[in-house]
This record gives C-alpha cells, structure tokens and sequence, in this order.
C-alpha cells in the first residue's frame, strides 16, 4: 500500500539534512529570512503591528521565552511568534508563492522562536525553513485558488502547513509525529476571504494566527496524539474541506488543466524544489503588482516615453490577477475596469510618471483616496487598461505604451523575473538601509549574519541585531 501524502512528506522532512540540500536551497531560504526580518523593522512602524506587541507582551510575556523583534521583550513561543508574524506582514511586503500564499510570516517566526528556545543552530535553522517553505509550496501548488473560490484565504490554510512543519523540524519529531502534527494543522487552518473581498482588515491577523496553530499543531504532536493519515486527502480531510474534493479537480487555474493529480503534490520530492520560486516583495501592495511595476520601471530607463504623448497603457496579466481575492468573490475596488488609487491601474501611472515606486512608501490599498496625489498620475491612470488571460502565467505581464503618433513600446515578463536569490535580494534592499527606521550598521550586520547563517551555533547573535538598542528612536 502506498504511503499517504502526509507520511511521504513526513520522510522527506524527516530525512532532510542541510549537508544533502543543493547550493541553491540555503540560498533562497537566506534570502527570504533577510526580506522577512527587513520586513520586520517596517512593519514595527504601523500601528496594528505595535498593538499586537503589546498585546502579546500583556498576555504572554515570559522572561525565559522567544525575543519579540524590534522590542526586545521575551513571550512564550506562540506569542512571540505570533507578533514576529505580524511584524513581517504589516506593510505587505513579504513573500509570495503562486500570487495568493505567504509562507514567510508563517514559517519564519514559527522556526525563528523555536530555534532559539530550542537553541538549534543556523545550519538546523535553515534546514527547517527549507522543509516548511517546501511542504507548504507542495501542498498549495495548483490548489490555490480553488481555496480562495470556496471563501478561504489561501495564505493563512498553508501557511498553519508551513509553521507546524517548520516548528516540527527544529523540535526533532519523527515521522509519525510529523504525520500528526500536519493532521492537526490541517484541522487548525482557516481564515476567509470576506475581508479582502468587501474591505475588512480582519486579514491582517491572519498569518499571525495560522503561525500560532501551526506551533501548537507540532508542540501537540509531542504528546504522542494519533493523526489522521490521511488528513491531506482523505474524503472528509484538507483538500475536501479547502477545495471542494479529493479527486484532484480544481474550480479554477491560473492556467493549464482543471485537473491535477495529487501524487503531484510529492513527485519528485528533494530533486524539484518548489521553495525556489518564491517571490520577495519589494513594494508595499499586491504580489500582482509588484512585477508591474517591475516592468514599467525596466520600460522607462529603456525609452523616452513622454508622458504627455501617452495615449493608452495596456496591461495584459493572469485573469486571477485582475478578480482578486477571486472570480468567485471578486472585490470592485480591484477590479480590471476601476482604476482607482492603489490599483493596477495606479501602479502602472505612478511608475511610468515617476520612473519607479518608492519601496518604503506607506503601503496605499484599491479605493484609498489623497487629494495630494499627483495630478498627471491620476490623469494618466485613466489612460490605463488591464486585461487578464487565462493563457498567461502569474507575475508575467505584458505592458504595451502607445503614444499619439502611434509609435508604441511593448515589455514583457516571463513570470520568474522576481524569483530572486540571495545576492538579488541584498542588491536590491541595501540601497533602502540609509532611508529604513533602523540604523544602517545593524542592518548590514543583519545582511552579514544571514549570509553566513550555517557557521552560527545559536539564534542569539543574529535576534540581538534585530532588537532596538537603547537610545534608538
């Protein structure tokens, strides 16, 4: 009888050593660490970030527990995890899988609190976030946006996935703990679309929480509970509640086939990385439209486009791109027809008039209104159209600028262009250090730590440089 999904992932992560992973998967796992923790230090500047701070720090504190990033202060596992989480999911500029999930406020804080409580080493640490990043990426895979068409959102039921592997890693469960501990984060996951579909903020909770169950899910598989083993496929188990069936048949795709088959979600496991194709997000705003901006930055350092002379701007992207959270329940402030402030449509002018978008700037959703905003971006806004496909690829636009005279610039993406490695990711944030609300020795300090995270014994030099020092405003 062949394994269950649950216990083929369950001896991958079992058997996953940083020794046996290819150059590539440190690399991109040390990548995405730095975005987090830099995401971290933005984040400590909203308001919702400070109140969950405080809150936790109220409810959870404990002197001998995890570090709280930024403040410094000590709470049990869940709770500092779950600040850290919302800490790097504040601003909107975290990771991004496949458009819709988020792993690294969920696997991040989820490894970082229990490698140091657990006091594992660097090499231990990015091992586990590997296995996290890679369980999480396999289950969601081509099933991500038949969750969002069944009302949930995507990023918190995966990512409870990716905490609980993460943590089960570093708390060195075997493989039938590890089986339990996906049962129980399996029964832990949840989160609608209802906020990001009618304008609600409950969702900026969601992968804090997810985090927290994913902890608890891989802390309770400890105490020797019995997990279903087939809690992924099994006919009342996840993909039946998250997508609708267990027969592999999907409401909608980015593009491709209806139809997958769920020996998919463990082919090739250790040999086909999925981890590799997370994107960082650099600008604070949808995935979807940070390749946008991308591409009409690369547009205008290569042409002269007058402003002035700009007659359409025709955005081609994926359909799901363009009906977010989802065709099923499409929001009308993201709509492809509503060019509004902190749409596609907006991004596309801002940059085209500007040359670029500024990456720290405070983060501006579909349907947020200033009466400061530039008047040649809000005219030229109106000029721009979306179109989405079902034939193109997530993160791949196309966009096409035609001018009065009819001379038109055409630029396109393939979709991997943000799938940044670690070199990448330095490159583009450092120039942003001098301009960040943290001194600009700690964040290269930071940079530095990471980028040589396997020599590291403990977690304690690299948190101590991710904590305000006395004095810093």
């Amino acid at each position: 009888m062949a394994d269950s999904l649950s216990r083929s992932l369950a001896r991958f992560v079992d058997n996953l050593q940083f020794d046996n992973l290819p150059p590539e998967v440190p690399d991109k796992v040390k990548a995405s660490l730095l975005h987090g923790l830099l995401g971290a230090f933005l984040g400590a500047e909203t308001s919702h970030a400070q109140a969950s701070m405080e809150l936790v720090k109220l409810e959870e504190g404990r002197t001998d527990g995890a570090t709280i990033l930024v403040d410094g202060a000590k709470a049990t596992r869940c709770g500092a995890a779950f600040a850290n989480s919302k800490l790097m999911h504040a601003t909107n500029q975290s990771d991004s899988y496949r458009m819709l999930i988020h792993p690294g406020p969920c696997v991040i804080p989820a490894a970082l609190a229990t490698a140091q409580i657990e006091r594992r080493t660097g090499r231990e640490l990015i091992t586990a976030l590997a296995a996290g990043y890679e369980v999480e990426a396999r289950v969601a895979g081509d099933f991500i946006p038949s969750t969002q068409a069944r009302g949930f959102r995507s990023s918190p039921v995966y990512g409870t996935l990716g905490a609980a592997v993460a943590t089960a890693k570093l708390l060195r469960l075997n493989v039938d703990q590890l089986v339990t501990a996906m049962a129980l984060a399996c029964t832990f996951a949840g989160g609608t679309t209802e906020g990001p579909r009618s304008g609600g903020r409950e969702m900026l909770f969601h992968e804090p929480n997810a985090t927290r169950n994913g902890i608890m899910a891989a802390l309770l598989a400890r105490e020797q509970v019995r997990g279903s083993e087939t809690a992924l496929e099994g006919a009342a188990g996840f993909y039946n509640a998250f997508t609708g069936n267990n027969r592999g048949h999907l409401s909608y795709v980015f593009d491709g086939p209806e139809q997958v088959s769920l020996d998919s979600v463990v082919s090739e496991l250790g040999e086909r990385w999925e981890l590799l194709h997370v994107t960082p997000k650099l600008y604070p705003t949808a995935g979807y439209n940070c390749p946008v901006i991308e591409l009409m930055s690369d547009m205008r350092s290569s042409h002269n486009l007058p402003v002035e002379e700009i007659e359409k701007i025709t955005v081609d992207m994926n359909w799901l791109e363009t009906t977010y959270p989802s065709p099923a329940f499409p929001n009308p402030e993201r709509s492809a027809d509503a060019p509004a402030v902190g749409s596609t449509h907006y991004f596309t002018a801002y940059t085209c008039v500007k040359g670029n978008y500024p990456p720290l700037r405070t983060r501006i959703d579909p349907g947020d209104g200033s009466s400061e905003e530039d008047a040649t971006v809000l005219d030229l806004m109106k000029k721009v159209e979306v179109v989405g496909h079902r034939n193109r690829q997530a993160f791949a636009p196309r966009i096409t600028v035609s001018l009065s005279g009819g001379t038109e610039y055409m630029g396109e993406y393939q979709g991997n262009e943000l799938e940044w490695n670690f070199a990448t990711e330095l490159r583009r944030v450092r120039p942003l250090f001098g301009d960040m609300p943290w001194p600009s020795e700690n964040l290269e300090s930071v940079a530095q730590i990471v980028s040589g995270l396997e020599i590291e014994t403990r977690m304690d030099h690299l948190i101590a440089q991710c904590v305000k020092l006395e004095g810093f405003a």
